[in-house]
């Protein structure tokens, strides 16, 4: 069997299955299936909105860094020094 044959059994298999799927949902028709309601879930919460209270103790930092959550230069190399940190390169002190 060649490569040709091969790929015209194939697409004839793949055509009659499609087409077989189409006119069995065709003649099936506007019909639904007899437990359309049975297969589905529907779940209710009742949730009430809750206000937030503003925040009383607002800090607020000079640099952006350190509002996000950074540490400054000084604070990085303690940290090195430390071995608190893991790095890949070595780092002159």
């Amino acid at each position: 069997m060649s490569w040709i044959k091969f790929t015209l059994w194939l697409s004839g298999i793949y055509f009659t299955y499609y087409a077989a799927l189409i006119f069995w949902d065709f003649f099936r028709g506007g019909r639904p299936p007899a437990t359309e309601g049975s297969h589905e879930l529907s779940f209710t919460e009742h949730i009430e909105p809750v206000r937030a209270a503003p925040e009383a103790t607002a800090e607020i930092y000079g640099s952006s860094v350190i509002s996000s959550g950074g540490v400054s230069l000084k604070q990085l190399f303690n940290l090195a020094r430390e071995e608190a940190i893991e790095f890949t390169r070595p780092v002159s002190f």
